[in-house]
């Protein structure tokens, strides 16, 4: 029997977390509940079918439109698709494509965002922001993408295999080009776009060093795990570091052994 308080339940948290988001001091509390929305949406897509999920969304935006304005019903909108599109690909893709997929329609959301409506003007005074930002919008789209996908299988109880996920070796030749292009300053254009670059691929590789931790990690102890997270929360600069030099590296020393031997046999997402 069809669970109908779900489709409820996700409209007004969408609902909601557009109403708190229009609330500077309760914009981070806006930015934790967005990231359920996905995983909602996901669920009502696969229970009740596309269309259901599609015409809640609607819906729950053209409210979000009548009382915040419609730059926070695009914003909130970008959390709807990605759970609409995650259930849509992840039977047609594996796991990695599909976050880079996602990564793609969320970035392109934010760069229409930029175009259209421009930067906020305390934005406009960081001059390295300014010129770097379309590599940030990918790199915080594909973040934000893999945890969209890691909640959607808790939520919904499905094996996404994020242990096992692992893009493909294009990304290493396009990681080198664009950091030694970067460096080059006898051609400015080229250095901020190969910056730019440079930054949305760190994206890639640090979702990748998650994943390894992550089939490391449910092998630890409670203790060992407790500690594992306090060391992120507290150290994340650290963490993001060695997850970016795990994902570079996983190419040539295979850390988790996927292309030969023995695989983690839980493989829960």
């Amino acid at each position: 029997m069809r669970n109908y308080k779900l489709p409820v339940f996700y409209v007004l948290l969408t609902v909601a977390t557009g109403a708190l988001m229009g609330v500077e001091a309760l914009l981070p509390l806006a930015l934790g509940l967005s990231l359920f929305i996905p995983a909602l949406c996901y669920v009502v897509t696969r229970d009740f079918g596309i269309l259901a999920a599609l015409f809640l969304s609607v819906v729950s935006i053209g409210i979000i439109s009548l009382s915040e304005g419609w730059k926070t019903s695009l914003d909130i909108s970008a959390f709807s698709l990605l759970g609409i599109s995650t259930r849509i690909l992840k039977e047609r893709l594996k796991t990695e494509n599909v976050i880079l997929v996602l990564s793609l329609i969320s970035s392109g959301i934010t760069i229409f965002e930029d175009l259209f409506i421009g930067l906020p003007a305390e934005v406009k005074q960081i001059p390295w922001f300014t010129q770097l930002r379309w590599g940030f919008y990918f790199l915080s789209s594909v973040v934000i993408s893999a945890i969209s996908v890691g909640i959607i299988a808790l939520v919904s109880k499905e094996d996404f295999g994020f242990k096992r996920l692992k893009f493909d070796f294009w990304i290493v030749p396009i990681f080198l080009i664009s950091g030694f292009l970067s460096i080059l300053r006898w051609t400015p254009e080229i250095q901020v776009i190969s910056t730019n670059v440079l930054v949305g691929v760190l994206g890639l590789f640090i979702v990748q060093g998650f994943a390894i931790f992550s089939y490391y990690i449910e092998k630890f102890s409670v203790l060992a795990k407790i500690l594992t997270l306090f060391s992120i929360v507290f150290f994340p600069a650290g963490a993001i570091i060695l997850a970016v030099l795990a994902g570079i590296f996983d190419f040539w020393f295979d850390f988790r052994k996927l292309k030969g031997g023995k695989k983690n046999g839980s493989d829960s997402a």
